[in-house]
């Protein structure tokens, strides 16, 4: 595929992004008659993006990370497992922020004898949360290049997933952190997205760089899954979960016989 048609194709994904970044609290508004089944079906399209897409991607990472850390014997011993290491730490800092916030929250909450809805939680958390989120923001769009000449039509599947995530992730930050979210940290994420996209030109990613980056991102993304985007026992809707993970299980599986 042509470089300049790899550009604007990722430019496109890019405003994508920014559109669901600056109108998720309106749409989640809008649609709160079907929430549920709403986040069921992104819970099941997470999830099968999770197994099917990030976590094959992190396995056949290794020689990746190989070649930035090198033939040193002690890494050699640890590299098998180095590139899971990687996703988990993502996975940990995304845990470590919901927990600050859920317990700035709470502390509120006693001292204002509010209940934990009607609370938000400090400027102070928000400004660490918001700021790791936006670089997960900018790293995602960072590696579009890298996706679309590695997927191709796949990326289009690739979209839609996250897409589908930031849309959920964005309406967490908005139960956490209320006003400041609306007012400051939507605009801060929707302009990652086109950073993320120019930084791209100007400083294109290795594929060893690209693969480090995406196991980051896995370990972010598995963590929002979890928490936000897998219904509930008693609350979510099981047949809306079954529908968007088997689509999108499904698209996964015909891309192949396409290409």
């Amino acid at each position: 595929m042509p470089e300049s048609t790899v550009i604007i194709f990722a430019l496109i994904i890019s405003l994508i992004f920014v559109f669901v970044h600056l109108s998720s609290h309106k749409i989640y508004g809008f649609s709160k008659r079907y929430k549920k089944k709403i986040l069921s079906f992104s819970g099941g399209v997470a999830s099968a993006y999770v197994f099917l897409d990030l976590l094959p991607l992190i396995e056949n990472a290794d020689p990746h990370l190989h070649a930035i850390l090198g033939n040193t014997p002690i890494i050699m011993i640890f590299l098998e497992k180095a590139i899971f290491g990687v996703a988990f730490i993502g996975f940990l800092v995304f845990f470590i922020l919901e927990y600050l916030a859920l317990k700035s929250r709470g502390n509120k909450a006693q001292q204002t004898t509010k209940s934990l809805k009607e609370t938000n939680a400090s400027k102070n958390v928000f400004l660490l949360h918001i700021s790791l989120t936006a670089v997960v923001s900018l790293i995602i769009c960072y590696s579009l290049r890298f996706e679309i000449l590695t997927t191709g039509l796949g990326v289009a599947v690739y979209t839609i997933a996250l897409s589908l995530h930031f849309f959920i992730s964005d309406r967490s930050m908005e139960e956490h952190y209320g006003a400041l979210y609306v007012k400051y940290g939507r605009y801060l994420l929707a302009l990652m997205p086109i950073l993320g996209w120019s930084l791209s030109i100007l400083f294109p990613e290795r594929t060893s760089e690209a693969y480090v980056l995406l196991a980051f991102i896995a370990g972010a993304v598995l963590f929002n899954v979890i928490k936000d985007e897998v219904p509930s026992v008693g609350t979510g809707k099981p047949i809306s979960f079954f529908t968007g993970a088997l689509l999108y299980s499904g698209l996964i599986l015909i891309l192949p016989w396409i290409h």
